[in-house]
């Protein structure tokens, strides 16, 4: 099941408003039953959606649209409209209670899709007001999705099944019956100052509403990546507001003698205020109002992040303890493992490097100062030309050697990783080995246990001993080498050793008999 939050009003961005959701839903053929329950329509909201149901109707996929007219909020205009639209669609009218669903219910053999929250079927609704709802969607293979699609079904079955009482289809006449009984509004007598109807029209300011691009291209899938909806503005509103919150900054000030309002200060909107101050005094883009900005150092207001003093001032402390480590001739280390007086001093150098190491880099000045003091990260680096490096200082520089050591340092820390070794550096080992040990360096690693595939070779090819050419018998026929090769059988580490020594052909018999080949 995929699952959406749709959101929208809180900024003017409009783009992948519930309004935009459902236009992109009935652009999929494959929703081929449709139904809308919905409290209020307005002719402005259904004119959006107008060319998405034109479209679903000519490919013959059916609509039904139940619509409530409760407050007088629904217009004789939007009802006009779906009998313009040829929608099947009918007014829901109680006595008792208000008609108050939103959902948005899309069906087809292969998927369905359910929006539910709290946007009318009018223009602000859909793309303006201050909106929340969910989006699922499902195959026909979701246990889950389907026990909610069938809970909803069951639920509104009075009207799904229309033998609920308070249902009316929408026809010329009954339009007129509502209007002649005053029942829905009549939009084009509707005043400007008419807030209670038009406030589903148009935002509370006149001509203030964002505009509404493209439509219907939303695609829903499980990788989709949420919209940015903040973007950090100086508002009108904002700015009328803002005399007043620096009079409660003002109090703030001298009743604490500071300026920095903690997180859980109880005037929350204060919180947010003090935050946003320092937001746009360092937005790379916005400009803080000169006025602003002055009454605001007249009271020493601190513009610098709280969080990024308190990161400076750990870090300070974390230079303080490295310098007196290396002062006191510490073999410092850049791990996990490393402390100094009890302070975890290696997992902080580590801390700078992985820092470092992301894309992009950060606290690259703090590496520089770490440097300053004297540590070197080559010195800890796993990179294979520091470890070959460290090893050559070593090496070269001990004036009594010990070969096995060596050897084990090497076998451990260098072959492993001989691939990733420069020519050049691998000829300045063999060089120095070669001149403190006065034999060649090898890069192949001395095996300490004895090889006996040449033996089990010529088991395999021997055609008195093995008439069926099989690669693995019982003990009583393949002697000594029996624990040797029932080794290789069950272990492929073990027999990755010698993989090398046989041919494709062998390499296929040997996989047919069980040994572990890729």
């Amino acid at each position: 099941m995929i699952t959406e939050f749709i959101g929208q009003g809180l900024t003017d961005n409009v783009e992948e408003s519930t309004g935009d959701y459902i236009c992109s839903s009935l652009k999929e053929e494959v929703f081929t039953d449709i139904t809308f329950f919905v409290a209020f329509m307005r002719s402005k909201g259904l004119l959006k959606l107008k060319p998405f149901i034109q479209t679903a109707i000519a490919q013959k996929r059916n609509i039904t649209i139940y619509v409530g007219i409760d407050d007088k909020i629904t217009s004789k205009e939007a009802l006009e409209m779906l009998l313009e639209l040829d929608v099947e669609a009918y007014v829901y009218n109680s006595k008792r209670y208000i008609f108050h669903p939103k959902i948005y219910l899309f069906e087809g053999e292969l998927r369905n899709r359910i929006i539910v929250g709290s946007s009318n079927l009018t223009k602000t609704g859909l793309f303006f007001n201050i909106e929340s709802s969910i989006l699922l969607d499902f195959t026909g293979e979701d246990k889950s999705g389907f026990k909610v699609l069938n809970q909803l079904k069951e639920y509104y079955s009075p009207l799904l099944e229309f033998d609920s009482d308070n249902l009316d289809k929408v026809t010329p006449e009954h339009i007129k019956f509502l209007v002649d009984n005053s029942r829905v509004s009549i939009e084009q007598y509707e005043s400007d100052e008419d807030y209670t109807v038009n406030a589903h029209d148009n935002s509370k300011e006149k001509n203030r509403n964002p505009k509404i691009g493209e439509l219907g291209n939303i695609e829903i899938s499980e990788n989709k990546k949420s919209p940015k909806r903040y973007e950090l503005k100086i508002t009108e509103e904002y700015l009328e507001k803002w005399d007043s919150m620096f009079e409660r900054m003002k109090e703030f000030k001298e009743k604490y003698n500071k300026t920095t309002v903690p997180r859980d200060y109880h005037d929350r909107t204060l919180y947010g205020w003090f935050r946003k101050q320092k937001n746009i005094y360092n937005h790379p883009t916005l400009k803080m109002p000169e006025e602003h900005l002055e009454k605001l150092i007249s009271i020493d207001f601190h513009f610098e992040d709280g969080h990024k003093e308190r990161e400076r001032l750990i870090e300070l402390n974390w230079l303080r303890i490295l310098k007196e480590a290396l002062e006191a001739g510490e073999n410092v280390k850049a791990n996990h493992r490393y402390k100094f007086n009890n302070e975890t001093i290696g997992t902080f150098l580590v801390g700078v490097k992985q820092a470092n190491n992301e894309n992009p880099p950060r606290k690259l000045e703090l590496r520089k100062e770490i440097e300053e003091l004297g540590f070197d990260y080559k010195e800890t680096s796993r990179k294979p030309e520091h470890v070959v490096q460290r090893y050559l200082d070593k090496l070269v520089n001990d004036e009594n050697p010990n070969k096995m050591s060596y050897q084990n340092h090497f076998n451990s820390a260098i072959l492993p990783k001989k691939n990733k070794i420069s020519a050049e550096l691998k000829k300045e080992l063999e060089e120095v080995w070669e001149l403190q040990f006065e034999e060649p360096r090898t890069w192949e690693k001395k095996s300490k246990v004895q090889d006996y595939t040449p033996e089990w070779k010529a088991f395999r090819y021997n055609r008195t001993l093995n008439p069926e050419g099989k690669w693995y018998k019982g003990k009583s026929h393949m002697g000594d080498i029996y624990e040797w090769v029932w080794g290789k059988k069950k272990n492929k580490r073990k027999m990755d050793l010698v993989i090398d020594r046989f041919n494709e052909q062998e390499k296929r018999e040997l996989k047919n008999e069980g040994f572990p080949i890729d």
